[in-house]
């Protein structure tokens, strides 16, 4: 592994900074979490070379205060979840737990970077296809289920990396309950529908401790279904009786829903986006569709952004679909959904393709939240096409939008940015990447290095966040 630190900006206040790791790129979002006891949150990203080639930086953790990596991890493939934490070794310092590709998931000890455990270690094959199993996605906690007193871990396991786009036989996805202390297998159930799963999945704990779970099955080219079942029958290993929330004959359920009450009925409301280019919302009182948004020509693999963007009472949507049809997707619609009503009030075309979405803050103070992204944008000489990428804000309330922090080299195709307060000054800092590919072209086979970057700024934070990072501040896709 090859980490230079970029000079900060003089444009910047002094605790800004970039750092560049060679040879790697990201399909995953930052997470944050003091792992050095300094009081200055650290950044914690899944990362990975070429696909399907070992790498000895799959996971990276680096200091929130000066960017310097803490530690990494390798791996057989690229790590493209995210990570969650939770202290499981008695040390006091959170531990760390991410899935990816090639049945990679792992248990890190926060502190030094050193494994926990595995899943699967006895595998024969590195892509651990000898034990039937395939990608897991960003896991959640769930209530204890092995009496150890420490919570245990809820996530999905599917997707074959090797079947061709349009290629109907393909292995039916899971969701497992592992033991968050040992990795051990406490359920394993199958996709009631018999299909293959990506999307991260969903839980929610009501007040009787019994614990909700939103899963979706199909893919880019496969129809499939957005269920709800709960904790207690995947315990017991049947999910057959999972209710459907939604269907897609043409194309599947891949990225999360967001759990909001937007009825304002104090019950949480399902809003999820689907890869046949619509935005849902479910009832969450009784599972009935509220309304639904879509744009013809598109596909969805991104998740809403929640937060108050007009004068009502009543949170609202924005998100980006692709234009085309998988895997030739160049272009993107971006639009804002009001929440009460499922009508568009904004929308707008940029020439990029991005699975990454967007995070929420209110920057200017005014009581309104705005949208933050991570754009990509491409500027055509002669000889060469130049990728770059920069944060872009969407102002709704006052009608107008802006960049904000450095333009970084390179793209960012896959990763959500963080926005937030690392170290407890209360002002914004925003940790946000780019990748470089081969020939400064969308090569997602061989990425040639990671730029990660922290913005800090001046501006006060005024309220609390809600939806900071990707799947929420909470890491949990409820807001």
């Amino acid at each position: 592994m090859l980490v230079t630190l970029i000079a900060c900006s003089d444009r910047q206040p002094t605790d800004s900074w970039v750092t560049y790791v060679d040879s790697v790129g990201t399909y995953s979002s930052p997470r944050t979490v003091d792992l050095n006891n300094d009081n200055i949150l650290d950044i914690v990203m899944g990362a990975g070379g070429k696909e399907e080639e070992f790498t000895d930086t799959a996971i990276i953790a680096f200091d929130g205060a000066s960017g310097r990596p803490l530690w990494a991890v390798p791996g057989y493939n690229q790590y493209v979840g995210s990570a969650v934490f939770m202290d499981i070794n008695g040390d006091e310092i959170p531990d760390v737990f991410i899935g990816g590709r090639w049945a990679q998931l792992t248990a890190i000890n926060g502190a030094n970077g050193k494994p926990i455990w595995t899943f699967f270690p006895e595998r024969k094959k590195p892509d651990g296809s000898d034990g039937g199993w395939y990608n897991f996605t960003t896991p959640q906690f769930v209530p204890d289920q092995d009496n150890d007193g420490i919570k245990d871990l809820l996530i999905a396991n599917g997707g074959d990396a090797h079947a061709e786009p349009f290629d109907t036989n393909r292995p039916i996805g899971r969701l497992l309950v592992l033991s968050s202390k040992t990795g051990n297998i406490l359920a394993n159930v199958l996709m009631p529908d018999g299909k293959e799963t990506y999307m991260s999945i969903v839980c929610e704990q009501a007040e009787n401790n019994s614990v909700a779970v939103i899963f979706g099955t199909g893919g880019e080219t496969i129809g499939g279904h957005l269920y709800k079942t709960s904790l207690r029958d995947i315990m017991a290993g049947n999910i057959s009786a999972a209710k459907i929330l939604a269907s897609s004959e043409s194309k599947g359920f891949v990225s999360s829903p967001v759990l909001v009450d937007i009825t304002n009925d104090g019950i949480k409301d399902v809003v999820i986006n689907v890869a046949d280019g619509q935005m849902l919302a479910i009832n969450g009182k009784n599972d009935s569709s509220m309304w639904q948004t879509k744009f013809p020509g598109t596909e969805a693999y991104t998740m809403p952004a929640v937060g108050f963007f007009n004068n009502d009472s009543v949170p609202d949507f924005f998100a980006n679909f692709a234009i085309g049809t998988f895997p030739k997707l160049m272009r993107s619609i971006r639009f804002m959904v009001d929440g009460k009503t499922g009508n568009v009030k904004y929308s707008d075309t940029i020439p990029a393709f991005q699975y990454a979405s967007a995070v929420v803050a209110d920057l200017d103070g005014d009581g309104f939240d705005e949208a933050i992204v991570n754009q990509s944008a491409l500027k055509r000489k002669q000889f060469e096409n130049l990728f770059y990428s920069y944060l872009f804000v969407f102002d709704f309330k006052n009608h107008k939008n802006y960049s904000l922090g450095d333009t970084l080299q390179y793209t960012n195709l896959a990763s959500t940015p963080w926005i937030g307060d690392l170290n407890n000054d209360n002002n914004y800092d925003v940790i946000y990447s780019s990748v470089k590919y081969e020939n400064a072209l969308y090569d997602l086979q061989r990425p040639l290095g990671l730029l990660i970057h922290r913005t800090s700024t001046n501006i006060k934070i005024k309220k609390p966040l809600h939806w900071s990072a990707f799947m929420g501040t909470n890491y949990n896709s409820i807001y």
